[in-house]
């Protein structure tokens, strides 16, 4: 009779909270429909009218913006029957209309027309079968979060310090203003939706090719492996709530200007363009201008338990069952920039993280030999102390070598709290736990 915090321990975790489909049923209920996730971004439906489908877990939402401008996020089902009133991932409408018996309802989700209303007498009230609403919304730099709980910690209590680094990842613009307009990327594996990102330890064997790539075009200037080292000023960080990154400036001291070589992600072509990039980021920003660029074109964030930046890129972590997880990528384009600096950022995002890129492939591979080694758990714990005993930090942040395996600690701590103070409490009791194996 196991409890979740047995199973995320200091130093190791279980490898049931990877493979049981249990517990990853209870992980919608006490992580996915109870804390805030991320569910879009304003650029998605920037116009009145705008809307796009998403999901919170197994639920489909509608995210809309209504005639008068103003967000609202609604579950995608209609008040009478319960079927789907959107079928589309964009678009936009006035109005959404059920294909079942024609209930209609206005973009901000009132119900405004049913057909044939006199059969149902003095019993329909329309001002009560609006599509139903998240509990809660908010939005932070753009990025909109969803909570489908009614009470609890604010957006803001749970972002804490990953905020900042949302700022930073749109100050890329000159205008503090991003798109997610260039389409999206998405892959799917037989793999566990907690193993997505925020590790700097594996860089060095996962993604080999990459690494011969960039030294084949690089040649001797290139310190192959050295950002992803022991010995690397490099560090990865654990930022409370669940929150974590990479920190990857650290390797990264040079002076941020236009550069002939752009074979090193986020260098500015030494072109018209790229000079007058420069030049408006120094109009906004002034003498920070360069910190302002090598901060934002990394933050390398994790934002639990599903938004991920990285590179040019948002990413969104599905979880679909214990063993199955979708990732969707949208190449963030910057707004207020010549369009070379945008198709720039989107060759970069093609070339690692698309899926016929050099660096997704390799992740989806490694994701899907994790859950095929988790099946044999007669030596079920996965030891995650490394850095553990040398870790530096203080009240807001822990900070440990790149390498470390802070990020998978802060991610667990946040997770094991999350299980053990939601809803579903039972999940994790018929998992078998050796009182010496939890010692």
């Amino acid at each position: 009779m196991a409890t979740y915090d047995e199973l995320v321990l200091e130093d190791r975790a279980h490898s049931s909270i990877f493979t049981s489909e249990q517990i990853f049923q209870a992980e919608l209920e006490n992580i996915f429909y109870t804390h805030w996730v991320y569910v879009a971004h304003e650029s998605e439906v920037a116009e009145p009218g705008d809307y796009t489908t998403k999901q919170i877990g197994e639920k489909q939402v509608i995210v809309s913006r209504d005639k008068d401008g103003e967000l609202g996020i609604f579950f995608n089902r209609c008040r009478h029957r319960g079927a789907a009133v959107c079928m589309e991932e964009y678009g936009n409408a006035t109005f959404f209309r059920c294909a079942y018996h024609g209930w209609t309802y206005n973009s901000d989700g009132s119900l405004v027309g049913v057909p044939y209303p006199s059969r149902y007498g003095d019993r329909l009230d329309k001002g009560e079968l609006g599509l139903a609403r998240v509990a809660r919304m908010g939005v932070s730099s753009g990025f909109i979060f969803a909570s489908l709980a009614p009470d609890g910690p604010s957006l803001e209590e749970h972002l804490g310090r990953s905020a900042s680094f949302l700022e930073d990842f749109v100050k890329a613009s000159p205008v503090r203003g991003i798109r997610l307009s260039a389409g999206t990327s998405k892959s799917a594996f037989h793999g566990n939706w907690k193993f997505v990102g925020m590790d700097g330890y594996h860089t060095n064997f996962t993604h080999k090719t990459v690494l011969d790539l960039r030294q084949r075009r690089l040649g001797a200037s290139y310190k192959r492996g050295a950002g992803n080292s022991d010995k690397s000023p490099n560090e990865s960080w654990d930022l409370g709530n669940g929150h974590c990154r990479l920190d990857l400036t650290g390797a990264d001291k040079v002076a941020v200007g236009v550069d002939s070589n752009t074979a090193i992600g986020g260098s500015i072509p030494d072109s018209d363009d790229g000079r007058a990039y420069m030049q408006s980021m120094i109009d906004t920003y002034g003498d920070d201008a360069g910190e302002v660029i090598r901060r934002s074109r990394d933050v390398h964030i994790h934002v639990w338990p599903n938004l991920q930046l990285i590179g040019s890129q948002v990413r969104v972590v599905r979880p679909l069952a214990a063993g199955r997880t979708e990732v969707l990528g949208f190449p963030a384009m910057l707004d207020g920039v010549p369009d070379s600096i945008n198709t720039a950022r989107i060759r970069s995002f093609e070339w690692f993280s698309g899926v016929a890129g050099f660096g997704t492939p390799d992740d989806v591979e490694i994701f899907e030999r994790n859950q095929i080694g988790l099946q044999a758990e007669d030596a079920p714990w996965l030891y995650l102390g490394r850095g553990l005993d040398i870790e530096a930090g203080d009240d807001e942040t822990i900070k440990g070598n790149v390498t470390d395996e802070v990020p998978q600690r802060a991610q667990l701590v946040a997770w094991r709290r999350a299980m053990a103070e939601g809803p579903r409490t039972d999940a994790a009791a018929d998992i078998d736990v050796p009182p010496e194996a939890s010692a």
